[in-house]
């Protein structure tokens, strides 16, 4: 009997879904081994906005497939082993150990931010398990593991925006804006706050900025006093970080009580989402962040021939929701997975499907993904630009592309604008 949960209710039940094929009938000959994919992802928890898109997405896949993966003409059954790691890395590597000991997935998938992303990697790395994944930055992914430049890993490999491409976007995004030029940093004590300080420091003076970094902060915080106070006091028109959407919702209601009014707002992994944005009702206009993919990206899946526009009105006409960044690479992940799969030489070879991940040369619909190319071993940089919150039609807003300088095939829709405080 097929099995495959839909809508997120089924999600947080089951904990699990299942691409499954219907069972053929009894023969004398063996059946196709069933091809399984594990899948680690935030269900629960302050990251599981970033799955809001896995349900539909997998639903997609399924009707797609049939519930089967042809390799070398051969229709294997697919199951798609789905397990929620409580936006937790400790829950994180526990699942990953789950999957690879007790359900034996032949490939392992992640995606959202290190937290989830690093854990279930390290883990694959150290039992010899095929690993891709994606949502998480590259410098957090590959020196936030201890990864060696010279070396690389052996079995894992993530592709997403690299963070040194970030900083240059956001630099030039700021550049249009007439500013003091001098920013105020919500850098936490995590892979993305360490990474992200080093490499926008780095480049500051070169920019003409002056970086106010009041230091690292455990998360959850909540309270914001001491970094609005430094902030205010040397007078900073920009404020910028990497935090999720509850600490950015409780940083955004003490700066108003605070008085607080930067020109711009540039907060990475919070202001991803319409979803994340909406408790700020207006205060949300003019709130600039990077985008890694958006119905305006210039790709198409190798796996359908769907362009970004299609994919992301397939979702809104399914859902009745406004489309997130996240919903190409939430497709992306199964493409890849699925070309490499495809490729391998031996499905009983865990070594052939990693050999077939590290050879990949694919055209994904979030841009081209080849691990040869770096900037690190083990990984591929897809396309970022810069995106501004501005008043929408058809949805309160609209993430509008305004700053494309490191991506230029991916179409500008207007000009960074400063925050008009009310």
């Amino acid at each position: 009997m097929t099995r495959f949960p839909v809508g997120r209710r089924a999600f947080l039940k089951t904990g699990a879904a299942a691409l499954a094929a219907t069972a053929l009938p009894r023969v004398a000959f063996a059946a196709p081994k069933t091809v399984k994919i594990g899948l680690v992802a935030p269900l629960t928890g302050p990251l599981a906005i970033f799955s809001d898109n896995l349900p539909w997405t997998l639903d997609r896949l399924k009707a797609h497939t049939g519930g089967q993966i042809d390799i070398g003409g051969t229709k294997h059954p697919l199951e798609i082993i789905v397990r929620d790691s409580q936006s937790n890395p400790n829950r994180a590597a526990d699942v990953a150990k789950g999957l690879i000991l007790q359900d034996k997935v032949d490939i392992m998938t992640a995606f959202a931010t290190p937290e989830t992303v690093n854990p279930v990697a390290d883990q694959c790395e150290v039992s010899g398990v095929p690993c891709l994944t994606n949502d998480c930055p590259l410098e957090p992914w590959f020196f936030g593991r201890n990864g060696d430049p010279k070396k690389g890993f052996d079995w894992t490999f993530n592709y997403f925006f690299s963070a040194v491409n970030m900083a240059e976007a956001y630099y030039d995004a700021w550049d249009q804006v007439k500013t003091n030029k001098v920013v105020g940093a919500l850098w936490p004590n995590d892979n993305d706050g360490l990474a992200f300080s080093k490499i926008f420091t780095g480049m500051a003076e070169k920019r003409g900025y002056k970086i106010v970094d009041p230091g690292r902060f455990d998360l959850p915080s909540g309270n914001y006093s001491a970094q609005i106070a430094a902030f205010k006091s040397a007078g900073a028109e920009i404020i910028a970080g990497v935090l999720p959407p509850p600490e950015f919702t409780a940083f955004m209601s003490a700066a108003a009580q605070q008085s607080l009014q930067p020109k711009i707002i540039s907060m990475a992994k919070a202001t991803e989402f319409p979803a994340a944005i909406a408790p700020l009702g207006a205060r949300a206009e003019g709130l600039s962040v990077e985008v890694w993919w958006s119905p305006t990206s210039p790709f198409k899946s190798g796996l359908s021939g769907i362009t970004s526009q299609e994919l992301s009105d397939a979702y809104e006409k399914a859902t009745g929701n406004q489309t997130s960044m996240t919903l190409g690479f939430r497709h992306a992940l199964f493409e890849t997975a699925f070309d490499a799969l495809k490729r391998a030489k031996s499905l009983d070879d865990p070594e052939s499907i990693r050999d077939a991940i590290a050879s990949m040369d694919y055209a994904s619909i979030v841009g081209p993904i080849n691990f040869k190319k770096g900037p690190y071993p083990n990984t591929s940089a897809t396309p970022l630009v810069i995106g501004q919150w501005k008043k929408g039609t058809k949805f309160p807003f609209d993430l509008v592309v305004v700053d494309n300088t490191t991506a230029p095939m991916v179409p500008v829709g207007g000009k960074m604008a400063e925050i008009v405080h009310g």
